[in-house]
């Protein structure tokens, strides 16, 4: 973990040395030598790495090292915070304010500071090489020699197997095993071994467990073990053998005889590269299996080969094998007890070795009651579970553990938004920089999420699309991510159940912790402490995620704005209706990368907002009853990559001496006045994803200008020109657009549908209003994903132009979308449609399905449609659910968005 944060701090100050050169002047070379002596003693922590776990004065040498990194940070961050001008964008006033605050003496002070930390370093390198830790160049893949350790196995584990009856008769040919830690993938695998139909068909069987270390001796210890058990008459022949003269011996019995091998436990590439010349791909009965917690190690190997991913245990299976733990001989009587047997499993989530290990606790306890209460600390420190869950995490890259580390922070009964998560990674600076391959950090952040879900360390949830939209940990992982962060001093959390307990955890915070997620569960009314504390007791805070209730005064935050200056993410989502507008010292936050007010309720918001100009990631998407003030400064925050707008807002002018002037725009529920300034927007060119743009609050020229979009989202459009007026920029980068318009009064006419036509990118659509009549389905959009039409009233069947779009894949037709009697869908229409929901149609009486039509449906809604007596042969229901009313209020066109 520290090389991660070496690594890290290097990499900021390689940034600052580019984006802040005006404000290193004359210390430039100084952070230059630092930075150098970083990159240095980070190759000595590739070697640390593999003794941390076992050598006490390694361990204190790491945590030296990290706490130095954290210094250097500040060191640099605090120069640059003093001699940045407030009025950042006015490069003439920049230059103006170094002169006048750059002095010797605070040149001197930095220098100094810059030199003991060097000192430092040198120092500790100096007891690294004495002590016989060599630098060692990074490896190909990211990841670290470890000390070897031996595989531990549980016999009656694998005796008391549940669940996997399937997986042994499917698995018979199996070649991949993968999942998490305490899964059962050994376990599976020998169940394989032991089936009936495997032993028929096979000649020879061998076993052998790979190390973590990967060296000769390794690679001999497993080749010797696979021969013995293969030809154990000749085992004194194989003990005299070479390397490559076992891997020979080797490759020529799979090719002579029907055998199966099982490599235990890979983890890297390199393990595989050093055994793979031992393996023939062809001219071969034999089979391999494999079994691995990386995903993206199995398909190295071989990308054609059999996965199977195991699952944890349904709720029924954790019972059964939570009973024959814990009463192997006696069935016991667990009705009194029932309750509580199932919270305890509900705490295993389905993990087969942690409910191992909770029925061998309830075996040899007699008050079951006790061990409710014991059960998350013994999990925590049980040999057993901890030392599997953790191989994981220690076999991680360097560049993934504080991604993972990161989502500790996060609530432990909350889908975390994948979205947000790689923002934040991307704001901490936890991005490698790939210079050489030019590819975009947001690309990077999702490589290294579905690396850790490859590792089985984070599981995903797709939406109806199958993108990836959310991620969670399981609760044991969980439990060792905060373990692991806490011991790190990566990540304090802090959930304050009661007022009174406000004191005591405030004064547990260390005075360097450096990020921090604050869950509120009750309101602390009238009571500052939480603020205060905060404030003045992390200064060095560079994440505050906030969660829960509190007093509706800004005043509360006011010393985090003063006091937190080092800040870079900052999340404050979902505020209660505040009685002020946010306070200008949020513009005294000037290294904020991320900062999110979603779902919040203010006022308005400061003209200092436009110092804040390191953001990029912005979320203004308030409550949406909420109208705020906004001041005209979005466009110096140059460096914006991610801008989610307000839907209802008012602009603010700056003001000139004495006069304010307040020009109200409302997305939505008012027209503006045409003489009414918008909002610049023209100035981001680093803008990849533009949420919540309103025409009429922005000038339209300004989405022509930002080069780099990849996301649009338009609303509170009452006219369908601002489609061909897109269609005309050159957008290049554009994947997906989402436009949602609302008639209000009058009708759409198939003319202005027509405009629609020259609009070629990715795109959903959702109209709210009467539409006189659909244009034909070639004077549509062509990549037209998703439709939704509300309130059309269209007399002829949609159906007929709707099923021509070849790339829709989601259609919702909801009240009174459509009054006539028949809809009828052709042979061949709608080729990719997925999701279909017709509500509120009271005038269908019949709909006529051609057999085959559509080919890939696979959710069907129907709600409110009386007349409608009998579904098409071959169509059913969304999910078996009769009532899709709960599903529509969902859909965000259906009235969680104002029109």
């Amino acid at each position: 973990m520290a090389e991660s944060v070496v690594s890290s701090v290097a990499q900021t100050l390689g940034k600052l040395l580019v984006d802040e050169a005006k404000f290193l002047w004359g210390v430039e070379g100084k952070v230059m030598d630092l930075q150098r002596e970083l990159e240095l003693i980070r190759s000595f922590l590739r070697d640390v790495d593999a003794r941390q776990e076992h050598e006490p004065i390694v361990e204190q040498w790491v945590t030296q090292v990290r706490d130095i990194a954290y210094d250097a940070e500040d060191v640099i961050e605090r120069y640059v915070l003093r001699l940045t001008p407030k009025n950042r964008q006015n490069i003439t006033k920049g230059y103006a304010g170094l002169t006048a605050k750059c002095t010797c003496v605070q040149v001197h002070v930095v220098g100094m500071e810059i030199e003991g930390l060097k000192s430092r370093i040198a120092d500790i390198g100096w007891s690294m090489k004495n002590y016989g830790i060599q630098s060692v160049k990074e490896s190909g893949e990211g990841g670290h020699a470890r000390a070897s350790k031996p595989k531990q196995t549980y016999a009656h584990f694998e005796e008391e197997f549940v669940g996997r009856e399937d997986s042994i008769k499917q698995l018979h040919r199996v070649f991949f095993i993968w999942g998490m830690g305490g899964l059962g993938k050994t376990s599976l695998a020998r169940q394989v071994l032991a089936h009936d139909e495997v032993k028929k068909n096979f000649d020879g069987f061998a076993w052998a467990y790979i190390s973590q270390e990967n060296n000769e001796n390794n690679v001999k210890d497993v080749l010797v073990e696979i021969l013995v058990n293969l030809i154990p008459r000749q085992r004194e022949r194989i003990m005299m053998m070479t390397n490559q003269e076992m891997i020979k011996a080797l490759y020529k019995i799979q090719q002579d005889m029907r055998c199966i091998v099982v490599l235990d436990d890979i983890w890297t590439k390199q393990a595989w590269n050093s055994l793979r010349a031992a393996f023939p791909v062809k001219n071969t009965r034999s089979k391999l299996v494999i079994t691995t917690r990386n995903r993206e190690v199995a398909e190295y190997i071989d990308p054609q080969g059999f996965f199977h991913e195991l699952r944890c245990l349904s709720e029924e299976e954790s019972w059964d094998l939570l009973m024959k733990r814990a009463f192997p001989e006696t069935k016991a009587n667990t009705k009194n007890m029932e309750k509580l047997v199932h919270k305890l499993l509900n705490k295993c989530e389905g993990l087969p070795l942690a409910i191992f290990v909770l029925g061998g606790l309830l075996a040899v306890n007699d008050c079951w009651e006790t061990i409710d209460k014991k059960i998350n600390l013994h999990f925590r420190n049980e040999d057993v579970v901890s030392q599997v869950l953790a191989l994981s995490y220690d076999g991680l890259p360097c560049h993934l553990k504080p991604c993972f580390l990161y989502l500790g922070g996060f609530l432990g009964e909350a889908e975390i938004p994948v979205t947000k998560v790689l923002q934040m990674w991307i704001a901490e600076g936890f991005m490698l920089n790939d210079k050489e391959r030019d590819i975009p950090v947001e690309d990077v952040a999702e490589q290294y999420l579905t690396e850790l879900v490859n590792r089985g360390m984070v599981q995903v949830r797709s939406n109806l699309s199958g993108k990836v939209k959310t991620c969670h940990l399981h609760n044991l992982i969980r439990e060792l991510c905060i373990s692991k962060a806490t011991q790190e001093s990566f990540l304090s959390i802090l959930n304050i159940q009661q007022d009174n307990e406000t004191e005591d955890s405030f004064r547990e915070l260390a005075c360097k912790t450096r990020r921090l997620s604050l869950n509120m569960c009750v309101s602390v009314e009238g009571n500052m402490t939480p603020s205060i504390k905060m404030g003045r007791t992390t200064p060095h805070l560079r994440t505050l995620m906030f969660f829960g209730h509190i007093e509706n005064k800004w005043k509360q935050f006011q010393p985090i704005f003063i006091n937190c200056k080092f800040l870079r993410v900052l999340q404050l989502e979902r505020l209660p209706k505040m009685s002020d507008n946010l306070p200008k010292s949020v513009g005294e936050l000037i290294h904020l990368r991320f900062l999110s007010f979603a779902g919040s309720w203010f006022k308005g918001l400061p003209q200092s907002l436009g110092n804040l100009v390191c953001m990029e990631f912005l979320n203004l998407h308030l409550a949406s009853c909420a109208t705020v003030t906004m001041p005209n400064v979005l466009w110096k925050m140059r460096r914006l990559r991610c801008l989610h707008l307000p839907i209802v807002f008012a602009v603010k002018e700056k003001p000139h001496k004495d006069r304010k002037k307040l020009q109200f725009m409302f997305a939505i529920k008012k027209k503006p006045h045409k003489d009414q300034k918008k909002l610049r927007l023209d100035t981001l060119k680093n803008l990849r994803t533009l949420r919540n743009f309103c025409p009429e609050n922005y000038d339209v020229k300004d989405v022509g200008k930002l080069i780099n979009l990849q996301k649009l989202t338009v609303i509170g459009c009452r006219e369908l020109k601002i489609i061909p007026q897109l269609a005309n920029f050159s957008l290049k980068d554009l994947r997906s657009s989402s436009f949602r318009f609302s008639s209000r009064g009058h009708s759409f006419t198939e003319d202005e549908m027509c405009q629609m036509s020259s609009y070629h990118h990715s795109c959903t659509l959702s109209i709210l209003g009467k539409i006189e009549k659909l244009p034909n389905h070639k004077n549509l959009p062509q990549q037209l994903r998703k439709v939704v039409l509300l309130h059309s009233k269209l007399e002829e069947d949609p159906m007929l132009k709707l099923e021509k779009l070849h790339h829709l894949i989601f259609l919702l037709l909801g009240c009174w979308a459509f009054v006539g009697k028949k809809m009828i869908c052709s042979a061949g229409g709608f080729p990719r449609l997925k999701h279909l929901l017709l509500c509120d149609l009271p005038h269908l009486e019949e709909w006529r399905v051609t057999e085959g039509a559509p080919p890939q449906l696979s959710r069907l809604g129907i709600s409110k449609c009386p007349k409608l007596e009998m579904l098409p042969r071959g169509v059913s229901t969304y999910d078996g659910s009769g009532d899709m009313c709960d599903v529509l209020e969902r859909h965000p066109d259906m009235g969680t968005v104002p029109w």
